[in-house]
């Protein structure tokens, strides 16, 4: 809720409102037919195509022009929807399994992960992709569910999946998870009839698939993604595998660092412990039940582990294989991660509650099993552990304050470059010096936004843009800072040559730079 009182956070926000407005239906389609960020700095960086997510911004400055708490509120509802499609989709999943999908949402509202995507009003990319993922798996579990309706409910899911593609490409994992769940819950005893069945059903996403990524390839003139400099060597390539893996792990079962391990020799190894602790945590649960005769139980909640495993591993590979992994793109991941914690929690209360009350009914006994008492203890001893330490460390709870920081900065700047400009003519050039980049205090704490991003040239000259400065700017950054901490003491000192040339210097008093000296 506090990120509703912040200025435009995020490098890419003011360039992506800049480009997303819309005056004709020439602009509307434009959103269809070019890379993101078309027009701007943007696209010598990275070209992708995401006119879904561009709409959003779209309609916020509709709604909102330039008023920053808009398109946060906008950030903070998809957010809040999320949560609660989780709980929809936990719940047909697990066929009735309340206390375990309402667990769910709430272990996912908790995770400090969140933290990179939810406050960055440029990351809502994310959040919009996992708001249309679900929807298109919720009513793909309808069909498998429903003997009528069952083409309608497939077109609802197939839209949603373009949608969702529309959103971030990440949304391609959702072939794999249709895949998984019509094998994994299969009634055929035979592989091969599982795996012919569960090609037939991806089938038609596999068709969209192939669609959006031929459109994709047509408008980006390739698949797009980050410029590189030249291909990785094989040595770079494993270096970048292991540290994929290795932040996958941290940022989903230890995403704040209380202990100071993740800054020390012991790092990589601190990745085994977490990925152990967890295997134990889920080895225990299953490992633990007792059952009744003729009880199916336990083959119901090792599919629905099984699953929800496989859902957290696609993710994974998709950011191996084309090397794209970022701290903010671990929002759909925590998804399942989310899942995979509440569900053993979730049945051992239920298990402990069945213990204390003696139900002996006949039918309880089936649907009931009992857990045994050591096993009991050390699956809530391990689950409320881990649920704490989310809670903990939780946006909900604390305040990461960088992002604050950071738009705090970006308003003082920004206003007083734009007041600072309007004396300049065409074709103008706009010189900045010690612009901030980081906070050097924040490294330290141990709870903190680990991809705090602050301006760029392109997002300034967008903010111009829109002030009205339609004056062909050009913004050229010569320098930048590294201010220890940020608490207010900021100006901005403005020097103006002639008409076209404009110097301003961003002014800190605790400031380390990284140039010694500013000419």
């Amino acid at each position: 809720y506090f990120i509703l009182g912040y200025f435009f956070t995020g490098t890419d926000t003011l360039t992506l409102i800049e480009t997303s407005r819309i005056h004709s239906f020439n602009d509307f389609a434009r959103l269809f037919a070019e890379p993101l960020m078309a027009g701007s700095k943007f696209v010598d960086i990275a070209k992708f195509f995401r006119p879904v997510a561009t709409l959003s911004y779209t309609f916020d400055y509709a709604v909102w022009h330039l008023n920053p708490f808009g398109f946060q509120l906008t950030n903070l509802l998809l957010n809040a929807l999320v949560a609660c499609l989780i709980v929809v989709v936990m719940y047909q999943l697990s066929k009735g399994n309340l206390l375990f999908a309402w667990l769910s949402g709430v272990v996912f509202a908790l995770h400090p992960i969140l933290v990179e995507s939810v406050p960055a009003t440029d990351r809502r990319h994310d959040i919009i992709a996992a708001v249309f993922l679900l929807l298109s798996i919720s009513f793909f579990l309808k069909s498998m569910a429903s003997d009528t309706a069952k083409r309608w409910l497939i077109f609802s899911s197939l839209f949603f999946y373009i949608l969702a593609l529309g959103g971030k490409e990440t949304a391609i994992i959702i072939p794999a998870l249709i895949f998984v769940q019509i094998y994994i819950y299969s009634n055929s005893p035979s592989r091969r009839e599982r795996f012919i069945l569960s090609m037939k059903g991806t089938a038609p996403y596999l068709v969209l698939t192939v669609s959006y990524l031929t459109w994709r390839t047509l408008v980006l003139g390739g698949l797009g993604g980050y410029s590189r400099s030249g291909p990785l060597e094989f040595d770079e390539r494993c270096a970048y595998v292991v540290n994929i893996f290795h932040n996958y792990i941290i940022d989903l079962m230890y995403p704040a660092d209380p202990l100071g391990v993740l800054n020390c020799c012991y790092a990589n190894w601190w990745t085994l412990v977490a990925l152990t602790f967890f295997c134990a945590y889920i080895g225990f649960y299953i490992s633990g039940f007792t059952f009744s005769k003729g009880s199916s139980y336990r083959r119901e909640s090792v599919n629905l582990l099984l699953c929800l495993a496989f859902w957290l591993l696609i993710p994974l590979l998709l950011f191996i294989t084309t090397f794209t992994f970022a701290h903010r793109n671990m929002y759909i991941p925590t998804i399942s991660f989310s899942a995979l914690l509440a569900y053993p929690l979730a049945e051992t209360l239920k298990s402990t509650w069945t213990t204390w009350f003696r139900f002996r009914s006949d039918e309880r006994k089936i649907f009931m099993p009992c857990l045994s008492l050591k096993a009991r203890e050390v699956v809530v001893a391990m689950g409320v552990l881990m649920f704490c330490y989310l809670l903990i460390y939780s946006p909900l709870v604390r305040n990461y304050d960088q992002w604050e920081a950071s738009a705090r900065m970006g308003r003082i700047i920004l206003t007083r470059l734009a007041s600072g400009t309007h004396e300049l003519t065409q074709d103008c050039r706009v010189n900045l010096y010690n612009l901030p980049e980081c906070l050097k205090s924040y490294e330290k704490k141990e709870a903190k936004a680990k991809e705090v991003t602050y301006l760029s040239d392109y997002s300034i000259k967008s903010w111009l843009n829109m002030c009205g400065f339609h004056k062909n700017l050009d913004v050229i950054i010569h320098s930048r800072s590294q201010p220890w901490d940020f608490s207010g003491d900021l100006s901005v000192a403005i020097l103006q040559l002639g008409k076209k040339n404009l110097r301003a210097i961003v002014r800190m008093k605790p400031t380390a730079h990284r140039n010694t000296l500013i000419r």
